[in-house]
């Protein structure tokens, strides 16, 4: 049991965060963006690589979250930011289903905790919530409808 729980912390939550960041990067990708960044954990930087025009940096503590980051010029559309936003979250859901085949074969506890943790990742991601600077997915999600309905709202 306790080598599950270590493989869990420095594997499993690590993937999760990668999944979840390939979604906001690829829906960046969609709408045109070239410059991106996926950066995983906290602390000193271990490592950095570039590979398909996406800069990686992973940290020591890779198992403390991430984020992704993206540049370009001029403002992104309330649109694009509310789909790059839900990216994210849909690729969680996307990788949980791709691994629920594997249960019926593979029944064993990683497995589980890969499908919980990318489930909560989504999930929670999805509820708007600021904190000081840090924003969610559900909060950029809620606040680019918000200025979408508010600008259609003013050109009627």
């Amino acid at each position: 049991m306790m080598w599950e729980i270590v493989l869990f912390f420095l594997f499993i939550v690590p993937i999760v965060h990668l999944i979840h960041e390939m979604g906001h990067v690829l829906f960046a990708k969609l709408f045109g963006i070239k410059e991106t960044e996926i950066v995983l954990g906290i602390g000193p930087e271990w490592f950095h690589f570039s590979h398909a025009s996406i800069r990686y940096r992973v940290h020591y503590l890779v198992f403390l979250g991430g984020y992704s980051t993206n540049s370009r010029e001029g403002v992104l559309s309330p649109v694009e930011v509310a789909f790059i936003s839900l990216g994210g979250p849909l690729f969680n859901i996307a990788s949980i289903l791709m691994v629920l085949p594997l249960l019926s074969e593979y029944d064993f506890l990683l497995l589980h905790l890969f499908i919980l943790f990318s489930s909560w990742v989504g999930l929670v991601n999805l509820v708007p919530f600021k904190m000081g600077n840090r924003r969610s997915d559900g909060w950029q999600i809620a606040t680019s409808l918000y200025r979408l309905v508010k600008i259609r709202g003013n050109e009627n």
